[in-house]
């Protein structure tokens, strides 16, 4: 539930939101780094990195609890998600760009990519009040 991450970690630790935080992402986003942020409905303080990927690809929608997972991305130009898609997804941003145009073309309307906000303040406003979200 809150615990920041390392980015070569098997696990990542999650960081409950709160305003504190927000000099801790904007440090981040200078070195190209990330941490993880998730609403403190979700239980836990760590996630594998490959569970936290299969939540980001809708291959899992839900935490270990049950509970619905509502995962935010950043604007495919900025640095902190190009060094989470390299890092959490093994992927660069360009990938999973096609990885969605797929899913969509291919799989029900239900599965959506996760919604995406253009600045660090956006993405810990909806973490904050979206529950299960990360």
């Amino acid at each position: 539930m809150r615990f920041l991450g390392g980015l070569r970690a098997r696990s990542l630790r999650l960081l409950a939101t709160g305003a504190f935080f927000v000099a801790v992402i904007g440090t981040a986003q200078a070195t190209d780094a990330f941490v993880v942020v998730v609403n403190s409905s979700v239980a836990g303080t760590n996630v594998h990195r490959a569970d936290l990927a299969a939540v980001f690809l809708k291959k899992a929608v839900r935490w270990g609890d049950g509970s619905v997972a509502n995962p935010v991305d950043q604007s495919g130009t900025s640095p902190v998600r190009k060094g989470f898609s390299e890092t959490v997804l093994h992927m660069p941003v360009m990938a999973v760009v096609q990885y969605w145009g797929r899913q969509l073309a291919s799989m029900a309307a239900s599965v959506r990519p996760p919604t995406v906000k253009a600045s660090d303040e956006e993405v810990l406003t909806y973490v904050a009040k979206t529950s299960g979200a990360v």
